[in-house]
């Protein structure tokens, strides 16, 4: 794992195609959003990632630091994330990820950061 690696994970994500992100994770990789269950799985990472992009239209990772393990298979991503809601309003928040992986795929992948922002002005289509 490398600055690069991890940017060109991030470039992935901002896709919003949870299957090409998916992709990125062992078939048992663990993935937790903040205080929500983790999910297991590379098939539960990808449904619970399409499950969250039905309500963003984008998403925008601006790396702000990034810190790497002393094993070179773990890293700290700091970001600002921008998310653009489906009635294009934006909102930017802070947010520290924390990645391990094995063979260049994420074991374990823990994003720590209030989302709630994002919801406040969601309205359900």
């Amino acid at each position: 794992m490398n600055a690069d690696w991890v940017r060109n994970y991030f470039k992935t994500v901002d896709t919003l195609d949870a299957e090409a992100i998916a992709t990125h994770f062992t078939d048992d990789g663990k993935f937790r959003f903040s205080n929500q269950p983790a999910v297991i799985g590379r098939q539960a990472v990808r449904d619970a990632l399409a499950q969250f992009f039905e309500i963003i239209k984008e998403m925008h990772h601006e790396i702000t630091g990034l810190w790497f393990g002393e094993d070179g298979n773990s890293a700290v991503c700091e970001a600002d994330v921008t998310y653009t809601r489906k009635n294009g309003t934006q909102v930017t928040l802070p947010c520290a990820s924390i990645l391990r992986s094995h063979n260049d795929q994420i074991y374990d992948f823990r994003i720590n950061m209030d989302i709630s922002p994002v919801y406040a002005d969601h309205e359900p289509e």
